[in-house]
């Protein structure tokens, strides 16, 4: 059997950490170096958020850059790792019976490889991308984790990529923000009090008590 690879959550921020070197991107870098290598990488970003659940089964997925008003820079950036088919049929099994489409348009948005380049500057790993249900609730995907569990020791680094808090329709573009809400608060504060946990009361996010417009 491999050795059981980690499922690793990253917060990416700004897009602009794609291109720029800061404690974030050092310590993404780090992950790369001190976790063994993996066959394959499952990427699971918030910024491929639909109604329905798919898998990129493309063997060489385009670096999306769905973003605007950014530097230049930052839309020349490309990440050429190679797709994995495999995978993607692999994922659909550990799914089924849950239809999923096996997607050929979408590629690599850069909830991860603002991330990947970093930690796997070489971008000789594969990776696939598995899509967010947006109509779906927070029980829902917590299953689709515990059923892709397996790959995990099959070589596979799973990976999530967004923020605690990611409504970017709140955020206040071009306004100076004093302070941030107070939903988004108590948010974080719950999930950090849950983290301290050791991860072993998840259940306060699968029906949560808190509603705010960042679970909206």
């Amino acid at each position: 059997m491999s050795e059981l690879l980690p499922a690793i959550f990253f917060g990416h921020g700004n897009p602009m950490n794609a291109v720029l070197h800061n404690s974030y991107t050092d310590g993404w870098q780090r992950i790369g170096t001190e976790t063994p290598k993996p066959r394959a990488i499952l990427c699971i970003s918030a910024h491929w958020f639909v109604p329905g659940t798919g898998v990129t089964v493309s063997t060489a997925p385009r670096t999306i850059h769905d973003f605007g008003g950014f530097p230049r820079e930052l839309f020349q950036v490309q990440y050429p790792a190679p797709g994995d088919p495999h995978l993607a049929r692999r994922v659909q099994e550990l799914l089924a019976p849950l239809p999923v489409q096996l997607d050929n348009s979408w590629g690599l948005d850069h909830g991860t490889w603002s991330v990947l380049r970093h930690v796997y500057p070489d971008a000789d790993i594969p990776v696939v991308q598995l899509s967010i249900d947006e109509r779906r609730p927070a029980s829902f995907h917590y299953e689709i984790g515990r059923k892709l569990a397996p790959l995990r020791a099959e070589g596979i680094l799973i990976v999530g990529s967004g923020n605690l808090v990611h409504n970017l329709h709140a955020y206040a573009w071009g306004r100076h923000m004093p302070d941030p809400y107070d939903w988004a608060i108590r948010f974080e504060t719950q999930a950090s009090s849950t983290k301290a946990l050791g991860g072993k009361r998840y259940f306060p996010f699968l029906h949560p008590i808190i509603t705010c417009p960042c679970c909206m």
